[in-house]
């Protein structure tokens, strides 16, 4: 910390207070009110910011209309994430990467249970180089389906629920109806099938 100085103002003032400082200029407040087109919002948490940005308040609602009206948003992101899935299981290339994706997973975990069996049963320097290279495989698939997932499927996931929020009421309904109608039809066919 600086010394202050006995020549200082605030220490040369008989009338000034010991030991007053100034207030910062973070504490500062307006001078006046923001303008009417103006919106003044905190930025405390994220669920505020949402209802800010969408113009609405739960401020004067009581606790039962807070409530519906949450409960209502979880119905229309459910309503939104299966209209996404919906497209998902359409795209042929989505399903395709996620088949990569699952197959790399595994074959991953598959490293890891044989190194863990080579590790229990046996002993020896050449053993240990085997099971390096083992883990350093399995890590790898692991790590790769991770990023794969993150680089080549995550943006087709992406794309399709910002399709999905951009379809009207009525579309939205209607993919959901007919993907709910499909996935019927296959369960029937398969139930069918085994009997």
């Amino acid at each position: 910390m600086s010394t202050r100085s006995p020549q200082n103002e605030r220490n040369t003032n008989p009338d000034a207070k010991p030991g007053y400082m100034r207030k910062s200029a973070a504490s500062a407040k307006p001078a006046r009110s923001a303008a009417s087109s103006v919106r003044v919002v905190p930025a405390s948490s994220k669920e505020k910011r949402k209802q800010a940005e969408r113009g609405e308040s739960l401020a004067g609602l009581s606790k039962e209309e807070k409530r519906a009206r949450k409960q209502a948003e979880r119905l229309q992101e459910d309503r939104l994430y299966a209209a996404s899935n919906a497209l998902m299981r359409k795209d042929e290339d989505y399903s395709r990467r996620r088949k990569f994706f699952w197959v790399l997973l595994a074959a991953g975990l598959i490293a890891i249970v044989i190194v863990w069996l080579m590790i229990g049963t046996t002993r020896g320097q050449e053993m240990q180089t085997t099971q390096i290279i083992g883990i350093v495989i399995a890590y790898a698939c692991i790590l790769g389906a991770f990023i794969y997932d993150l680089v080549r499927i995550r943006p087709i996931r992406n794309a399709c629920r910002s399709k999905a929020e951009g379809l009207s009421e009525k579309r939205l309904n209607n993919l959901i109806e007919k993907d709910a109608a499909e996935r019927d039809a296959k369960k029937a066919k398969r139930e069918s099938k085994k009997k």
